[in-house]
């Protein structure tokens, strides 16, 4: 089995090796994780009237500066991109 896979970003494909590319994914799963935080709590100080987006955006800015909570989101994209890897080559060995 190769040690490479293809990346895919936008119209192109890079070949990397596999550690890469599930690292990347990772990321992309972090920042996807924030931008549904972000959301969440601007439309939640809208909807409450505590200030509006300005506001939520202080919220989600400090909650975004805490060590803790930048590791719980990148620990959990990082297992959950590994077990979906491990299950997926289970799968294409059967």
């Amino acid at each position: 089995m190769s040690d490479r896979t293809q990346l895919a970003i936008g119209r192109n494909s890079i070949s990397v090796p596999r550690l890469t590319k599930r690292l990347v994914e990772a990321v992309i799963a972090t920042a996807l994780t924030s931008l549904v935080a972000f959301v969440i709590l601007a439309l939640n100080n809208v909807l409450t009237n505590r200030g509006g987006w300005i506001e939520g955006f202080y919220v989600w800015q400090s909650l975004m500066r805490q060590p803790a909570i930048l590791g719980t989101m990148l620990l959990t994209s990082l297992v959950t991109v590994i077990f979906l890897s491990w299950q997926r080559d289970r799968e294409i060995k059967r």
